[in-house]
């Protein structure tokens, strides 16, 4: 068993490695040719560690300044997003301004076409149900309209009629569509003048009914508005000559057959009306 201090073997050991190390510095540290070599060996040496941390920190650099520009190019397409959708909404509302000039521009039209007093209106609301067609406008007495008046639209420039007003307050007032099931109104064959009773029907339809079995009526003719009432004391309260439809199909009335029918397609599409014009005032000749 031995017992005291480090072995001399072992304390001669570390000498040497001390005296090696002190030398090491002393010679890296000095100027002179072998300092320098031994310094370039050791910089060699070095060198992929030092490589590898520049890698790294030019990784890092690059891996922050790509997170920069994704937020840059994030910013920008919301921004852009923004626009688009600012020149869509300014898009959409030219185009509404152009549609509701080329009605305006086809009512004054009209005006100056008519002969008759008219009152430009526009329509504020819409009976959706095919129970009821009606819709409401924004003049009413104040305005100087009446229950009666006749309503015209236009078809592709012509006047054609719309409806009658069947109900008025001070700023508003109420129209029935000749398509309503309630509607009715004394009708020409343009063509040949054979006279019928056109109804609305359900479905936003027309039918020219009571049409005698020998006047002729065919397909593809016109039908306007006669501008006769119901009994000679009675004055129309639709003017004369409004377009109304062309007729679609005759049946002759089963039973006895003495009088025939006409289907008549609208003249004017009645879902997309949004301006109309109410006849104030006519002359019958």
């Amino acid at each position: 068993m031995f017992v005291g201090g480090p072995p001399r073997q072992s304390r001669a050991g570390l000498l040497f490695a001390a005296f090696t190390i002190i030398s090491l510095v002393l010679l890296l540290a000095s100027r002179t040719p072998q300092a320098r070599a031994v310094q370039q060996v050791g910089a060699q040496a070095l060198d992929p560690v030092r490589h590898a941390v520049t890698g790294m920190g030019e990784s890092v650099a690059g891996l922050f300044g790509t997170l920069g520009e994704i937020d840059r190019l994030r910013t920008e397409n919301e921004a852009l997003r923004g626009e688009v959708a600012g020149m869509q909404q300014r898009i959409a509302e030219l185009t509404e301004a152009a549609r509701e000039n080329d009605a305006l521009r086809d009512l004054l039209g009209l005006r100056d076409s008519l002969e008759m007093e008219l009152l430009p209106v526009r329509i504020l609301s819409v009976d959706p149900s095919n129970f009821s067609w009606e819709v409401g406008i924004d003049a009413g007495s104040d305005d100087g309209l009446e229950a009666g008046m006749a309503v015209v639209g236009s078809a592709d420039g012509a006047g054609a009629l719309a409806g009658t007003v069947v109900s008025v307050t001070d700023e508003t007032a109420q129209v029935r569509y000749v398509i309503d099931s309630r509607s009715s109104v004394i009708a020409v064959d343009q063509r040949t003048r054979a006279l019928g009773l056109v109804q609305g029907r359900l479905g936003g339809e027309l039918i020219m009914v009571e049409i005698d079995v020998g006047d002729e009526v065919a397909v593809g003719d016109t039908v306007i508005s006669a501008g006769l009432a119901m009994g000679e004391e009675i004055r129309s309260r639709y003017p004369a000559g409004l377009l109304i439809g062309r007729v679609q199909a005759v049946e002759t009335e089963p039973g006895e057959g003495l009088t025939q029918n006409a289907f008549v397609a609208p003249a004017l599409d009645f879902r997309r009306l949004d301006r109309l014009l109410v006849v104030t005032s006519f002359v019958q000749e």
